[in-house]
């Protein structure tokens, strides 16, 4: 079945791309990119397509105008093309650090947002001395994520907006969650930076194993987004549609919310972004 699936919509999108190139049925066809996350992007596209091709299809159904999914496997890539307007981009789903990018830079606006929002924590070892963030000192070995990703973002404006100025060589940034507990279970790293929910998870499996020494501040969830060429009246279709997924009870709405794995949608609002495009101009460098 998804074999099938992911053929159709590559036949789908092919005419879709092909029509966009007309302005009269670029308003009624609408390109979405998704991207679903950072260590999920790397799956095959036909894996990205079967799993976003029923959002497409349930926002089609609601709307009127046809929605069709084109995966994004280099973010950085999609990115330059958006910012440069050379993008055929009309509507976007993926993690807040992109959307927030394409709203500041690319003339999107936000659609809906996970109501849920992203925070991490800062875990240490249950042997360790560390008792909360008061605790760090400049040289305390902290693991966390690429600069640019979200995590990293997060931690790091914690730690400044508690006056704890790490030294440079203290910042370890470790691609993957595994290798990250590696190093604190190795004592290569005093403490590591990783999603709540990651943690809280794992803390079940080995609840004697960590601890939670502090928080981060938080940032808004996946986000829709749609360019500001789409019509005001459209762009409110869209809205409506995908915060009608919260409570239809449809086989095609629950078959949407189970495989986008996020908590409800509520509106998206531009100050949602406001805050974390201010620490990604500071952090993510």
């Amino acid at each position: 079945m998804k074999r099938i699936r992911s053929a159709v919509v590559r036949g789908m999108l092919a005419l879709g791309l092909g029509a966009a190139s007309y302005a009269g049925a670029e308003e009624q066809r609408l390109i979405m990119g998704v991207f679903p996350g950072v260590e999920q992007g790397q799956a095959e596209a036909y894996e990205i397509l079967d799993r976003f091709l029923p959002l497409a299809e349930y926002l089609t159904s609601k709307t009127g105008a046809k929605v069709l999914v084109l995966p994004v496997k280099v973010p950085a890539r999609a990115m330059k093309q958006i910012v440069e307007d050379t993008s055929i981009y009309r509507l976007f789903y993926g993690p807040p650090v992109f959307a927030s990018e394409a709203i500041a830079k690319a003339g999107f606006l936000p659609v809906v947002v996970e109501q849920e929002r992203i925070q991490a924590v800062f875990v240490v070892s249950a042997q360790s001395k560390l008792q909360s963030l008061e605790d760090f000192k400049e040289t305390t070995r902290v693991a966390m994520p690429s600069p640019k990703l979200l995590l990293a973002i997060l931690a790091n404006e914690t730690l400044s907006q508690a006056k704890i100025a790490l030294k440079p060589e203290a910042r370890q940034h470790i691609s993957s969650v595994d290798s990250i507990f590696v190093a604190l279970d190795n004592g290569i790293v005093d403490a590591v930076v990783m999603r709540d929910r990651v943690v809280k998870k794992l803390m079940a499996d080995k609840p004697s194993a960590y601890r939670i020494v502090g928080k981060t501040v938080d940032a808004p969830g996946f986000a829709l987004i749609a360019h500001k060429s789409v019509p005001d009246g459209l762009r409110a279709k869209v809205r409506q549609a995908a915060l009608a997924l919260n409570k239809d009870g449809s086989a095609l709405a629950t078959e949407v919310r189970a495989n986008l794995r996020t908590s409800p949608f509520v509106a998206g609002r531009d100050d949602d972004f406001q805050s974390l495009q201010r620490m990604m101009a500071m952090w993510a460098q």
